[in-house]
């Protein structure tokens, strides 16, 4: 250990290249690529960006640490500038490659949310933006070309608060009490996640410790640990390699034992972060360090930000060009571009300028790079907020559907649904109508606005009916007791929601239950009918509707319209994902879940002329297509549908035990 100003500690040799780390890099830009271009053994290669979060760590803390612990100062203007030189020029070429095809080849629709992504990528605050839109893992992921700059985001903000930081509370002070900063602020955070996970307040946790800076901050932490631990090891071969061994052994684990379905950070963030720290300390290794040495590795480690900053924008925009998803020979061609890209982005743009980063033994005037790399970042910024401005309309060409259409029609979904009767409210008279003789639940997931729109029509010449709407169960997380239902979830009411459905003096005043699904009869749904037997057993006798399902497609309803130009296209057997003429009495009676008594009202049967022939189905009404999304009815078409039902199945819901569409009055 070395000794800089006022007797604090350096480490030795610290600003020495470690080829590991390259390698490091390349384990994790690889699990993360291999991950996104859909290669199912690399099911948790998400967990990359954690192993870089805990290079970043151990990388920044240590220059930081040993500059104030050197010198006595640390020199924030350097700082910022050599981050500067480090990720803006690489940064500055991809935004603008990317936005120039995004231009070329999205509809308004797709342009329009690429502008605002674009700049909220440019001042670092991606991973808030992407946060607010909800779902690294939503359904639309594959199209938004700068989602993987979230991470870019974390790191980010990282770099703007951590120096600042450790001149605070770690200035002359000695290892001890820096050790203390670092572990407060590592603990505070996966304290936070903590907090967050088994808080029961936040139905959206997932999204919400994956994407925001406070929940990461312990993968931080952790690699800056390493800076207080490798002087410990120091000539002691044999745990390196032991260390080696075991840190990529619990990296890979997580890779390829991880699923979309694990939670990450919080406790499943340890083992990948661990093992990144593990092979951090193992910079002695021989043997199994080799793996992270070879020059393969060191190259792919080297271009492994421009790696990252291409990969996601080449595959996206690939497969929104083909309009389909990417087969596994495509997928190795786009890795083999990427590599191209990549090599040329960080030989001709990444070295050229970090060529030139000033340290503390040598400085150049920086203030045409300062001010060009500014008014470059605002310029591309100001792109992106032109498209969101103009309705991410560049060419001036018109689509069948605009953006003003497309998102007024996905909100007019819910006009009814928020201005009726929900299970929150019953108390409130003019909303819910809770003396009038029949009391209706309506009650699903995403499809329980479908259900409840086809039903106010139904029901709009009956005034002695009161529609009330459950709220969706979508992550309320609902378990089953042997007393009922049990939610956990605070966040949108879902455990007095879901306690309701327990309540016998409530469900005894419920004339009827209404279940809207999506694909109402899938495996997944076993909680929905589960909670649906639990209300028949408590009144035995109350009828029950379940809505069939309808056509789904691969794309949304209106880009296929917007991108074929016709709204047929909807129904295509080519981008129809679901095919609603499954949903046969024997497919229902499949699994004994199902086997309860209900009317079924078959929305392939109201909405196409003939059995088994999509090209015969309804796709859309005088005013809106049938869905603007991939599922969910427009408001009209839901009403459309409703109309339907009184025509067709009006005599079945009074035998069924419901009431008449029409007051008999």
């Amino acid at each position: 250990m070395a000794t800089g100003a006022g007797n604090h500690p350096v480490l030795a040799n610290s600003n020495q290249y470690q080829r590991h780390i390259d390698g490091l890099r390349a384990v994790a830009v690889l699990s993360v690529i291999f991950y996104h271009f859909g290669q199912s053994t690399f099911s948790g290669g998400v967990v990359g960006v954690d192993v870089f979060f805990v290079i970043s760590g151990y990388l920044i803390t240590n220059l930081i640490i040993n500059e104030i612990n050197g010198t006595g100062s640390f020199d924030f203007k350097r700082f910022y500038i050599r981050r500067m030189r480090r990720l803006f020029p690489a940064m500055a070429v991809t935004f603008t490659a990317t936005f120039i095809f995004a231009a070329l080849l999205f509809p308004p629709e797709r342009l329009q949310p690429f502008g605002l992504s674009l700049a909220a990528a440019v001042f670092s605050i991606s991973n808030i933006h992407f946060w607010t839109e909800s779902g690294y893992f939503d359904v639309s992921s594959h199209l938004k070309p700068l989602l993987h700059t979230w991470s870019l985001g974390v790191e980010e903000q990282f770099y703007l608060i951590w120096p600042a930081v450790l001149w605070l509370f770690a200035r002359n002070a000695n290892q001890s009490r820096q050790i203390y900063v670092l572990a407060a602020v590592g603990l505070a955070s996966f304290g936070l996640n903590y907090y967050w996970v088994t808080g029961n307040f936040d139905a959206d946790y997932a999204s919400t410790i994956f994407y925001l800076t406070p929940f990461r901050m312990f993968e931080l932490v952790i690699g800056a640990l390493a800076i207080f631990l490798t002087p410990m090891l120091l000539n002691k071969r044999l745990l390196h390699e032991l260390f080696m061994f075991t840190g990529l052994a619990l990296i890979t684990f997580s890779v390829f034992s991880y699923t979309d379905d694990t939670v990450i950070p919080y406790l499943h963030a340890l083992p990948p972060c661990i093992g990144a720290l593990l092979v951090i300390l193992s910079r002695e290794s021989r043997i199994f360090g080799y793996l992270l040495t070879n020059p393969i590795a060191v190259w792919i480690g080297l271009i492994s930000y421009s790696m990252y900053l291409v990969h996601w924008p080449v595959m996206v925009l690939y497969e929104y060009y083909i309009f389909d998803s990417i087969s596994r020979p495509e997928a190795i061609g786009l890795f083999f571009l990427t590599l191209l890209l990549s090599a040329l982005l960080y030989y001709f743009v990444e070295k050229k300028y970090r060529r030139y980063s000033p340290d503390r033994t040598y400085s150049t005037p920086q203030r045409s790079f300062v001010l060009g790399g500014v008014a470059t970042m605002l310029v591309i910024a100001f792109l992106g907020i032109t498209l969101q401005l103009s309705g991410g309309r560049v060419w001036g060409t018109d689509s069948l559907l605009s953006v003003t259409q497309i998102r007024e029609g996905k909100q007019h979904r819910y006009d009814l649904i928020l201005s009726g009767c929900n299970l929150i409210r019953m108390d409130e008279p003019e909303y819910c109508k809770m003396d009038r003789p029949h009391q209706i639940l309506v009650f699903g997931n995403s499809h329980e606005p479908d259900g409840y729109n086809a039903f106010a029509r139904v029901y709009e010449k009956n005034p002695s009916v009161n529609l009330i709407s459950f709220g969706t169960l979508n992550k309320c997380n609902v378990q089953l007791t042997e007393s009922g239902p049990v939610s956990q979830i605070s966040d949108r009411d879902c455990d007095k929601r879901v306690a309701l459905l327990g309540d016998e003096n409530f469900t005894a005043k419920l004339d009827g239950i209404v279940f809207s699904a999506n694909q109402p009869f899938a495996g997944n749904k076993v909680i929905e009918w589960s909670i649906l037997r639990h209300l028949k057993t408590l009144q035995k006798d109350i009828p029950l509707v379940v809505l069939g399902g309808y056509i789904n497609t691969t794309h949304e309803c209106a880009e296929l319209i917007n991108r074929l130009e016709s709204y047929t296209t909807c129904r295509n057997p080519e981008y129809v994902a679901y095919n609603p003429f499954i949903e046969k009495p024997e497919f229902r009676s499949s699994d004994p879940i199902f086997n309860l008594d209900y009317l079924y009202i078959d929305k392939a049967g109201l909405l196409c002329s003939e059995e088994n022939t999509l090209e015969s189905c309804e796709i859309q009404t005088e005013d809106e297509p049938a869905f603007y999304d991939q599922h969910h009815l427009s408001l009209s078409f839901a009403t459309s549908l409703g109309q339907r039902i009184v025509e067709n199945y009006s005599q079945d819901l009074v035998r069924s035990g419901f009431p008449p569409p029409e007051s008999r009055d």
